[in-house]
């Protein structure tokens, strides 16, 4: 039986190890598309709530306008740690 030899694999120490790109999303862009998804199925009840001329708990027009600001500045924060990790490369 042949025996192949493949070079090991290199090792990472320091703190190149401590800047490894991750794989994956992070939790912080998991939480702002969270956020944006719970406020966009708000608006879409408000919306059809309205056209069947109902009146609906006013949490539902308020929850939208307080997180989707706040989903918003979670994916700018999301954007400049992105483009801060590629610069550093």
């Amino acid at each position: 039986m042949p025996h192949s030899s493949t070079p090991p694999a290199p090792t990472t120490t320091g703190s190149r190890a401590a800047r490894a790109p991750r794989e994956g999303i992070s939790g912080l862009l998991v939480v702002a598309l969270v956020l944006a998804l719970l406020c966009a199925l708000s608006l879409v009840t408000v919306l059809l709530a309205a056209s069947g001329g109902h009146v609906i708990w006013a949490g539902f027009t308020i929850f939208p306008a307080v997180c989707f600001p706040l989903a918003f500045l979670l994916l700018c924060v999301e954007l400049v740690r992105g483009a801060r990790r590629r610069s550093a490369r």
